[in-house]
């Protein structure tokens, strides 16, 4: 399976990237020029795309081939293709390359060539080099330049995609990185074929939450630390096109992947520290996604608690505060510092770059079963959060904003390793700390709303008056809710998912 990397490109740009000195230099011969013409198969029922497959047939320079892709993941795709004598597809010949078996099942049914037809297509002027790599290994890359049809819809798009099929991805990304250091390159987002879906149905892409992470039995700690790292940064990723449309759910989900991402490199500070630009660059993004959410959420979610009026003079002035966050946070994510702070984040975690000169000391716990090594990171965030509930004083909002960040990150601990851990103490374990959490976010949301609410309450009018109003029946509500903490924080200080094992 290759890695694969693709980077929107400012259309003024292109003849820039066609032309720069690195791809000049570091290329194997001339770079090739094709005119690429793709037709996207599906059936009437999308079957194809229902089980994450794409299927398109190519014309290149009067040559036929079809080419089936995984469209599962940004950066690791399965792609297999086979030549054809003519612009048909013949799906039943790509059946024995494909993985998983499913899929290939799928091809391989007799009646499925029978009930294709074409749903889009695209036409493409691409430039091709093949890049040399330090150990003798080729990088390809391809500069794009077309328009995408569906029907009487068009989109034009101008990218640049790399692909390494086996070896170090960091190289993947360096080169990223270099090139963006003198030309402004975006995160390229949903792949060509997700946008040709997109505009057959004209539904954008939903939300997208955390996917179960698969460890097995036999792996290191390492490769499990790798394997989470990676299915946090997916979602962070994967939520881009939602948020830069300013959808609320996509913005709240992108959180997440981070403050997993966020809670996984505090897990793992002493065995693999990221530089120090990935950390700072990880509480800059947070910051910038955190400041339109709180918006959201006192204009979405906490108002509906009051009662006795309605705040909608208040809810309508929260809404506007979010609205226009949600406008600068789309040039923060357009911003360079975005992209690189994304193509940081994945050579770290692909290319294992918290090894030192690329090997990992033989008494690493890094090395080790993730089974054994597992054991005192989740010992660690237990112990955290007891404290942190022992020195609590449930009328203290600080603090109990302490207490959720620990119970968020115990119970993160756990999800990471569900598949090692015990599955009905780790479900118990998780659910109580779930439910921990909802009370203080809960809590932890009447606070942000009195804090922002404060820059609503001077001056007269009905939305001063409401925030006033509102701010008091929330601190009252506040009062009466950590008062009720006491029972279920008494219940965790003694709930361990590591004993008896």
């Amino acid at each position: 399976m290759e890695t694969e990397l693709t980077l929107k490109v400012p259309p003024s740009a292109l003849e820039r990237v066609r032309s720069h000195p690195m791809l000049a230099e570091r290329a194997q011969g001339d770079p090739r020029e094709h005119h690429l013409t793709d037709t996207w198969y599906d059936t009437p029922e999308r079957d194809l795309w229902k089980h994450g497959l794409t299927l398109r047939v190519r014309n290149d320079n009067d040559s036929w081939v079809q080419i089936a892709r995984t469209a599962s993941s940004l950066h690791r795709r399965g792609e297999w293709e086979s030549a054809l004598p003519s612009g048909q597809p013949q799906p039943e010949l790509l059946a024995r390359q494909v993985k998983p078996a499913e899929l290939a099942r799928l091809l391989a049914d007799p009646g499925l060539a029978g009930r294709l037809e074409p749903v889009f297509l695209s036409s493409t002027r691409r430039t091709t080099w093949d890049i040399a790599l330090p150990d003798g290994r080729q990088l390809g890359c391809a500069l794009d330049a077309g328009d995408i049809a569906c029907g009487d819809r068009h989109a034009q798009f101008s990218e640049l995609e790399l692909e390494l099929e086996r070896g170090d991805p960091a190289e993947l990304f360096e080169l990223a990185l270099a090139l963006h250091e003198d030309i402004p390159l975006e995160l390229g987002g949903a792949s060509l074929a997700a946008r040709g879906y997109a505009m057959l149905t004209d539904e954008p892409a939903p939300a997208v939450k955390a996917e179960k992470i698969r460890l097995g039995k036999h792996m290191t700690l390492e490769d499990a630390y790798r394997c989470i790292g990676l299915s946090c940064l997916r979602q962070i990723e994967a939520n881009l096109p939602g948020v830069l449309r300013k959808d609320v759910e996509s913005l709240h989900q992108m959180r997440v992947g981070l403050r997993r991402l966020r809670a996984l490199v505090d897990m793992f500070e002493k065995l693999a520290a990221p530089p120090e630009a990935i950390r700072e660059g990880l509480d800059w993004l947070s910051g910038e996604l955190g400041a339109a959410r709180d918006w959201d959420v006192l204009a979405g979610g906490t108002l509906d608690h009051v009662k006795g009026i309605d705040p909608a003079a208040l809810r309508t002035a929260a809404q506007d505060k979010a609205n226009a966050l949600h406008k600068q946070l789309l040039h923060t994510l357009h911003a360079p510092r975005y992209t690189v702070l994304m193509l940081q984040l994945n050579g770290w975690l692909r290319g294992r770059q918290w090894r030192a000169d690329g090997a990992l000391p033989g008494k690493s716990p890094l090395a080790g079963r993730a089974t054994r090594g597992l054991l005192p990171l989740l010992c660690k965030a237990e112990k955290r959060l007891a404290r942190r509930i022992k020195a609590l004083d449930p009328q203290d909002a600080p603090a109990r904003h302490k207490v959720r960040i620990a119970a968020k990150k115990a119970r993160y601990a756990a999800e990471f390793f569900h598949d090692l851990l015990p599955g009905k103490r780790t479900r118990r374990y998780t659910s109580r700390l779930s439910d921990l959490q909802d009370r203080l976010g809960t809590l932890n949301d009447f606070a942000v709303a009195d804090r922002l609410l404060d820059g609503l309450a001077a001056g007269h009018g009905q939305v001063p008056r409401q925030a006033s109003w509102v701010r008091g029946y929330l601190a009252a509500v506040g009062e009466s809710g950590g008062q009720e903490l006491a029972k279920p924080l008494k219940r965790l200080v003694k709930l361990r998912i590591t004993r008896q094992r």
